[in-house]
Order: structure tokens, then C-alpha cells, then sequence
């Protein structure tokens, strides 16, 4: 009767552990692969994207075509404005006059394509647009 019990104790303590373990593991916040400035400077063109906010729903493709341009002297161009950028290990940012703030996760590097998950701050409307790019080295 003992083991039983002991058995079901251990049985009760795996399963807690395995639902903490799953728990942990959330798709809200991606990990990505770091790069070098290097490898993200230099005129990129987003080839698929999709997208999730609260106006539009979600959705693909409205930004293929789109170029982004990071340039070494710390400015960047993209959807025809000008921001600063920054650089984090798999993150960077975006930021500028145009009352735009956007974050880019790399989740994949290879050559000359980025796969990434984004989000965009549009902060004098406290409105935030998500969701992931596809971009090739132009």
C-alpha cells in the first residue's frame, strides 16, 4: 500500500514538473540567433510577412516589397521614413521622428535571408501592429 501511494505521489510530481517545464516554454516572446552589424547592414527587401492587430485582424503580404536599408552610420530607412537603429545581440530597434518604434527579433539568418518576428509601437495612437517578416539582401 505504501509504494502505491509513493508511487502516485511520484506520479503527481512528474506531471507538476512536466506542466511547469511546458509552461515555461512560451511563443510570446521568440528566441532569435545574434548578429553582427555587419551582417544586417546593407538594403534588405521584405519578400512575405504576416500580421496580427486590433484594427486590421490578421493578415499577410501587405508589406512585400517593402525595402528596409540599415546603414552604418546608425540611420536606417523603412516604409519611407527615417529612424535611428540599434543593434541587441537578436534584436534591433527602430526608432525615430516618425513616431514609430519597431522591434525585430532575428529568429534566422542564413546569407542573404532573415526571417524575423516584429513589433510596431505607434505611439502617439497607443496602437501596436505584430507579427513576422521575411526578408532578402537586395
Amino acid at each position: 500500500m505504501k509504494m502505491k501511494k509513493l508511487k502516485n505521489v511520484w506520479l503527481f510530481l512528474s506531471f507538476i514538473l512536466m506542466v511547469a517545464g511546458m509552461a515555461s516554454c512560451s511563443t510570446e516572446d521568440p528566441t532569435g540567433v545574434e548578429v553582427s552589424r555587419e551582417d544586417i547592414i546593407g538594403n534588405w527587401q521584405v519578400t512575405a510577412n504576416d500580421y496580427e492587430n486590433v484594427v486590421e485582424g490578421e493578415g499577410s503580404g501587405n508589406y512585400v516589397g517593402q525595402k528596409l536599408v540599415v546603414k552604418d552610420d546608425g540611420t536606417a530607412t523603412f516604409f519611407g521614413k527615417q529612424y535611428t537603429w540599434k543593434l541587441d545581440g537578436d534584436t534591433l530597434a527602430l526608432s525615430g521622428v516618425s513616431d514609430i518604434s519597431i522591434k525585430v527579433i532575428i529568429l534566422k539568418y542564413e546569407g542573404d535571408i532573415i526571417e524575423a518576428s516584429y513589433t510596431c509601437y505607434f505611439v502617439s495612437e497607443d496602437y501596436m501592429d505584430s507579427g513576422h517578416f521575411t526578408f532578402k539582401r537586395v
